[in-house]
């Protein structure tokens, strides 16, 4: 018997690669292989003074010597972007074989912005699904590199199956002010880490009611999904309303899910977890989207006693223009025609349209609220 359940554990293992691009990557990486094991780490820069502070056990991934000569791009994703098309074959080679890829990437910089597309553009032509975690500057780093970000971040949500975009600014919101400098700036690190290991827990782990990787892949089936991603644990006997509270408000994102397609969801409890509170939550987390397609897991753990876990992944699917319907027109006199002059736009006004066009796009997003009975008063 044993011999069996230890084949079937092998037959269920799944190969995750997790990519940082770039400098902020390559911190962001480093900070999650501290806490997860079986899962491949690399580092791919241009830089090779990145690979210097990465941790052992990581593997070094070097591109555009011949362009850049082993040293960065700068402020200019151009550059970024030729290193990483010049050696496509290189980069076809690291996604191969690969069931889960995760890109990672501070968005703003020359190899973040302008190679990361590149790198995620590549990973279409493999059967993997794909999760990208990336981080814009903060607001105080200038427009430029903001604008850079955001550009980036739209060209990446169009070739991953799911993006979760995190503004820097948010670490004010979710460290104390006399904390460290350094121990702040880790702070996202620490949760994106979090994130990965709670995911990975949920889809790998035996469970009551189980979730599994087969489930990931339909919640994340196609591309261009932004990804909501939250998890909570409360204690106490008000804990199914603070657990909810905790992850339909997470600090991280600007607020709660709405307007999704797809839930996966998972509850991690102790035996003194009720039917009732199950049936709370499951009801809570079905007004975001009755006509949602909804996966959910139990998983029974003696660690939680007393206390219950909810971890929450919703997906937006990517936003389809509608075809406005023709307003009849009243029956008037016809009016003479009269030869307008056309005014034609240079090309520095073509440009500017198109950027501002990208700009709002961006800042459009997909709109997320609270469901319906998070506004009630006995909740408030």
């Amino acid at each position: 018997m044993k011999k069996k359940k230890q084949d079937i554990l092998k037959s269920r293992k799944i190969r995750i690669k997790v990519v940082g691009i770039g400098g902020g990557g390559a911190s962001i990486v480093s900070e999650m292989s501290k806490a997860l094991k079986g899962i491949n780490f690399v580092v791919a820069d241009t830089d090779e003074k990145t690979f210097k502070k990465v941790r052992k056990g990581i593997r070094r991934f070097q591109f555009g010597e011949k362009m850049v000569f082993g040293m960065g791009t700068g402020m200019d994703p151009e550059l970024a972007q030729k290193a990483a098309l010049a050696e496509k074959s290189k980069i076809l080679k690291l996604f191969e074989g690969q069931d889960l890829i995760v890109l990672v990437a501070a968005l703003g910089g020359g190899v973040g912005s302008g190679a990361a597309p590149v790198f995620a553009e590549l990973i279409q032509k493999s059967k993997a699904i794909s999760i990208g975690i990336f981080t814009l500057p903060f607001e105080f780093e200038g427009g430029k590199k903001m604008k850079i970000a955001k550009k980036a971040a739209l060209q990446l949500q169009e070739s991953l199956s799911g993006v979760i975009v995190v503004p820097n600014e948010k670490i004010f919101e979710i460290t104390d002010k006399k904390m460290p400098l350094k121990k702040a700036l880790g702070s996202l690190d620490d949760i994106f880490s979090d994130w990965m290991a709670d995911l990975l827990n949920v889809i790998l782990k035996p469970s009551l009611i189980n979730i599994d990787f087969a489930d990931l892949k339909t919640i994340l089936k196609g591309k261009g999904h932004q990804i909501f991603f939250s998890q909570g644990v409360s204690a106490g006997p008000n804990r199914v309303e603070d657990v909810l509270k905790k992850v339909f408000k997470n600090p991280i994102f600007d607020s709660g899910p709405k307007q999704v397609s797809r839930i996966l969801f998972n509850i991690t409890g102790a035996k003194d977890l009720k039917l009732k509170e199950v049936q709370f939550i499951s009801q809570a987390v079905s007004e975001l989207n009755s006509r949602a397609r909804i996966v959910f897991g139990i998983l029974n753990s003696p660690a939680y006693a007393g206390k219950i876990k909810m971890t929450l992944l919703a997906v937006s699917d990517p936003d389809k223009k509608q075809k406005k319907p023709k307003r009849k027109s009243k029956k008037t006199k016809p009016k003479e025609k009269v030869k307008k002059k056309v005014k034609r736009k240079t090309a520095m006004e073509v440009k500017k349209e198109k950027e501002e066009k990208e700009k709002q796009e961006w800042e459009k997003g997909v709109s997320f609220d609270v469901p319906a009975f998070m506004r009630k008063k006995d909740y408030e």
